[in-house]
């Protein structure tokens, strides 16, 4: 019932909130895939590819963008396994696993990695000319940093709220 509320939620504030932000006119925070974060380390892996794409097309259907939010949401979760299994290294294959316990650089570096593929493959598809590269640059670095720290704000704050 929780990945419920938090898939509802996170694609409520994302479409109705923050897709209305635009940091230095073009820049805007992506913090829909903090549900990838969210889900259970070793969750089923079709599971979260299907989860991931419905994630993904809910935002294009509510921007109409025309599946690039999918494709990258799908992209994302594709390589989640990988990135756990960088990140955290033997608890993730001991399945001992809890990133609420991890340390912060570990979180840090996970959520990183995370929106870099995500917002990598998003603004590939977005600008989708080699002309406009410093764009496609300046839109992955900038919203890249601020998706991170929204995400990590937010993370704090969850779990602040769980104790």
């Amino acid at each position: 019932m929780q990945k419920i509320f938090a898939f509802i939620g996170l694609v409520l504030l994302q479409t109705l909130i923050l897709n209305e932000v635009y940091l230095f006119g073009f820049v805007i925070p992506y913090v829909y895939i903090m549900f990838l974060v969210l889900l259970p380390p070793h969750a089923n892996r079709v599971q979260t590819l299907i989860l991931s794409f419905i994630l993904g097309l809910s935002i294009d259907i509510f921007e109409s963008t025309g599946g690039i939010h999918a494709s990258a949401t799908l992209v994302a979760a594709y390589f989640r396994p990988q990135l756990l299994h960088l990140t955290f290294g033997l608890s993730y294959d001991y399945q001992t696993l809890s990133i609420k316990h991890e340390g912060f650089f570990k979180k840090m570096t996970y959520v990183a990695l995370l929106v870099f593929i995500h917002h990598s493959v998003l603004f590939a598809l977005e600008v989708f000319s080699f002309d406009l590269w410093r764009l496609f640059l300046e839109k992955l670095l900038l919203s890249s940093v601020f998706s991170i720290l929204l995400i990590m704000l937010m993370m704090s704050l969850v779990k602040k709220k769980l104790r």
